[in-house]
């Protein structure tokens, strides 16, 4: 499935235990095929991920969005309704969210290369 809005878009998994949901956005095309893992490996995290846990009556939403192409709150209303399609019972329901934009900053790597 397809993450768009406006003139961005992006690659989505998405994982399903019991009612609840997590969506992965990422470049399919950054990740590396099985055949390439002989050599050197780079992992490339995607642009962040969501997380809706149901609670009975009510669901709660969270997440980390790379801010770099969630810019803005209107990226961060289009993951929602993504969401929100995919379980739609939770369109009714009370659903806080915290949903946080990060900037990388640094990172550590094991690629087995060192």
């Amino acid at each position: 499935m397809k993450f768009n809005y406006k003139n961005f878009s992006c690659d989505t998994e998405i994982y399903l235990k019991d009612n609840d949901i997590i969506i992965r956005f990422f470049d399919r095309s950054k990740e590396q095929a099985e055949v390439d893992i002989i050599n050197l490996v780079i992992v490339d995290p995607g642009y962040g991920y969501l997380c809706l846990k149901n609670k009975d009556d009510a669901a709660l939403l969270s997440g980390f969005l790379d801010e770099d192409v969630f810019s803005s709150d209107g990226h961060i209303d289009a993951a929602i309704s993504l969401i929100e399609k995919i379980s739609p019972a939770t369109k009714n329901m009370y659903t806080p969210y915290h949903i946080t934009r990060f900037k990388q900053t640094s990172f550590v790597e094991y690629n087995g290369e060192y």
